[in-house]
């Protein structure tokens, strides 16, 4: 079908979300869950339709608004890499430094340390890998800016995807993760001698007016605005916000964001409109077209999906594809308790912003609502037939949810502690050198309980001998390993020593 091309000051009249509005609040009290959505649709640089469901605090009944702060996760990366590419412009970071002149000290073992610099890090092609670095900013919090450079320095690795490539002088290998902003970020906090949150605040956030925007926690419990609780529907916590919620420690330079949708449709627009944004009907550019154009372009090609969204390339923060046969940029963000949607088709000048504080079905749920939200905006007259079905489907299996959760819940409590020596025998303290300290104890259960900075959980069998399950993340289960006499554990390929 022939989809119409939107321009500067088009006469076609804005589409009805009325519709889409009626199925979000029947799902949404289906899955018997009143989580938060938020809604912004962008055309020809203003905000159409803004649209608030739920709640961000469920047991205090508090409604969401276009101005409650929702952590976006990985949505953060193309700021992150847009303000890299600003401070590369203003010639204050060398854009040809590499990571042997980041990092001197770094154990190469056999890493391109020369020819991995800032493109590399920040596209996903560095070919290298860091599990407890991204354990340690994202997860755990236990980290001193000391022990962050250690880490990088003593922990990097070659990725495993990328043996048979990594040697090429050209790094092509594309491989999704933190590691590459966080080494970026690390270098840039000493190299400015200023954070990187406070960098992306004067150079992003203030230039924009995103005011209700930050990537520090503190600042929202400073101006006393509460940030959207996080939930789940495969969690069964009742109308209880999961405990892992994010704060300054655990916020990191490839998913360390909160923000609104309104304020995120001021960020889109502006990547419409080449830098140029409105204040007052006066027009200003607030960054220069060169280097917004340069952030949208595609740097390495992908072969991968997330639902509806095919990924064909990444340019600098942002996914590149084809949606209803037209050139869009994304970038999601998922974590325990979120999913947030930053989406935009330059060639129409249209955009989408949604923002959950629930993770499981709200990427189902938003993948309807872009569905919706551009079909509409790109004449299709099969959009409401289509969203009508997607619904449809979409709730007959919310009404098995429930079934799901309780079938999974009996597997894991079915299984059994396996160990070679008493429990009371792998209780205490064990220690990482660059990771911190976890503790293990014993509940009034007589199950494992453990703590590691921001993170606790309590452990259920394997039925594995000296193996648990835990869920430090309360979404996704892994497995503790205690050596056979008990003096060590592991964890995601980290050990911990007893002490």
């Amino acid at each position: 079908t022939h989809e119409p091309k939107f321009t500067q000051g088009s006469v076609l009249k804005d589409p009805d979300f009325s519709a889409l509005a009626k199925h979000i609040e029947s799902s949404k009290s289906l899955s018997g869950l009143s989580s938060g959505t938020s809604i912004a649709v962008i055309k020809n640089g203003n905000v159409i339709y803004s649209g608030q469901f739920g709640y961000s605090d469920i047991k205090l009944k508090t409604k969401v608004t276009g101005e409650t702060p929702f952590y976006i996760a990985s949505a953060t990366k193309p700021f992150f890499a847009l303000n890299t590419l600003l401070e590369i412009d203003k010639k204050s970071l060398r854009k040809n430094v590499t990571l042997a002149d980041m990092f001197p000290n770094i154990d190469k073992d056999g890493i391109d340390t020369n020819g991995i610099g800032i493109p590399e890090l920040l596209t996903h092609t560095s070919g290298i890998d860091n599990l407890p670095l991204v354990l340690a900013t994202a997860y755990s919090g236990v980290y001193t800016p000391k022990s962050l450079e250690e880490v990088i320095n003593n922990e990097t690795v070659i990725s495993e995807s990328s043996v048979s490539k990594h040697n090429s002088s050209k790094h092509t290998n594309f491989k999704y993760s933190n590691v590459g902003y966080n080494i970026l970020s690390v270098f840039g906090d000493r190299h400015f001698n200023e954070s990187w949150q406070q960098r992306l605040a004067n150079n992003i956030f203030k230039p924009l007016n995103m005011s209700h925007t930050s990537a520090q926690r503190s600042y929202f419990d400073a101006m006393g605005i509460n940030v959207a609780k996080p939930y789940s529907l495969l969690v069964d916590n009742g109308n209880n916000a999961l405990y892992l919620e994010k704060q300054d420690k655990t916020l990191h330079a490839a998913g360390g964001m909160f923000s609104t949708s309104s304020d995120l449709a001021k960020f889109v627009i502006a990547q419409l409109s080449s830098g140029v944004v409105y204040d007052k009907k006066v027009s200003k550019n607030v960054f220069p077209a060169h280097v917004m154009a340069l952030s949208q372009q595609e740097q390495v090609s992908t072969d991968a999906s997330f639902l509806d969204f095919k990924r064909n390339g990444y340019a600098w923060g942002w996914y590149t594809g084809t949606y209803k046969e037209q050139h869009m940029l994304h970038h999601f963000g998922g974590f325990a308790g979120d999913h947030a949607h930053i989406s935009f088709m330059p060639s129409q000048n249209i955009g989408l912003v949604v923002l959950n504080n629930e993770d499981f079905l709200s990427a189902r749920i938003t993948s309807i609502i872009a569905d919706f939200v551009y079909g509409k905006l790109l004449g299709d007259k099969e959009t409401e037939v289509r969203i009508n079905n997607r619904f449809e489907s979409l709730n007959s299996k919310l009404a098995n949810v429930e079934i799901m959760k309780e079938k999974e819940t009996n597997k894991i409590n079915a299984r059994k502690t396996l160990l070679t020596f008493p429990k009371e025998h792998y209780v205490g303290k064990y220690k990482h050198d660059l990771l911190g300290e976890l503790a293990v104890t014993l509940d009034k259960n007589d199950q494992f309980h453990l703590e590691w900075g921001e993170l606790e959980t309590t452990a259920t069998g394997m039925n594995k001998l000296n193996q648990i399950r835990v869920t430090f993340i309360p979404t996704s289960g892994e497995v503790i390993k205690f050596d056979v006499e008990g003096m060590s554990l592991t964890y995601s390929g980290s050990t911990f020593n007893k002490i």
